[in-house]
């Protein structure tokens, strides 16, 4: 019982909020023409590896709502947890990663909530690695890889 009260008092049992992700929005193609029916993936490592999943639209749309997690891991002393997020198509019996970021933040992120809400992707693209400006943080950036045309 007086472990309880410590660990509360020191923050080891609070529970915190953690965006695993903001809405998800985008479309996708191949060669320009829209894909309906593919399995998109959406996959969130934090405390534990979760997934889900849609289906695009006839126009190739898809969407994901936003998506939170309560944890204690970021009161937890000497622990450097990271998140790792993965947006992936399943067509035709091969992976296309929509998104692949990893971050240490916990909190929304705006520049990575605009990106992933207007994905704009097409399974022909060659993946390639984005860098963006850290605005709180100068000289640090943000890698994402993705198959999707990723503009600021």
């Amino acid at each position: 019982m007086a472990t309880e009260a410590y660990a509360e008092m020191f923050g080891f049992l609070k529970k915190y909020d953690v965006e695993l992700f903001p809405i998800v929005e985008g479309q996708l193609f191949q060669n320009g023409e829209p894909l309906e029916g593919v399995e998109i993936i959406r996959e969130a490592t934090y405390d534990d590896v979760e997934t889900e999943t849609t289906v695009t639209g006839v126009s190739g749309h898809f969407a994901f709502p936003r998506w939170r997690a309560r944890s204690n891991t970021p009161g937890k002393p000497l622990v450097e947890a990271r998140l790792r997020q993965v947006v992936a198509a399943w067509y035709q019996g091969e992976f296309y990663i929509l998104w692949q970021y990893t971050t240490d933040q916990i909190t929304p992120e705006p520049m990575i909530a605009d990106l992933l809400g207007r994905l704009d992707c097409d399974i022909a693209n060659e993946q390639a690695d984005y860098y963006f400006p850290i605005s709180d943080s100068p000289g640090f950036e943000h890698i994402i890889g993705s198959i999707c045309k990723l503009k600021p």
